[in-house]
């Protein structure tokens, strides 16, 4: 070493960081977590929330995306009765069962009337 006097006061006078920025997102998301009414969480719960904010913040957790519609499926799964006769008669029993899954059943009720 060429200068180790130099070397010895520079991290006496020059010390690195501490943390860094994401490190000290953590702690102050987790002080928002413990709060005085919970202050008794587990470590392993206190982790499970973290994980879940994080999720949750960084928009990866989507509970609805399942029951929004598109506009494809609104427009195309009506399901007539004269469609349903149509593909029983050409013997399209696969489909047919499909679109019962997953449609709209459409009736025409001026007939009860």
């Amino acid at each position: 070493m060429k200068f180790p006097i130099l070397y010895r006061i520079a991290l006496d006078v020059l010390p690195a960081q501490a943390s860094a920025v994401p490190c000290e997102r953590v702690f102050s998301s987790s002080k928002n977590t413990i709060t005085l009414k919970r202050a008794n969480l587990s470590p392993s719960l206190m982790s499970a929330l973290q994980l879940l904010k994080y999720a949750y913040r960084s928009n990866r957790l989507d509970f609805t995306s399942y029951y929004i519609a598109t506009e494809g499926e609104l427009e195309n799964d009506i399901l007539t009765p004269e469609l349903m006769e149509e593909l029983t008669t050409a013997g399209k029993f696969e489909e047919l069962e499909d679109l019962l899954a997953t449609s709209v059943v459409q009736y025409d009720t001026s007939s009860i009337l």
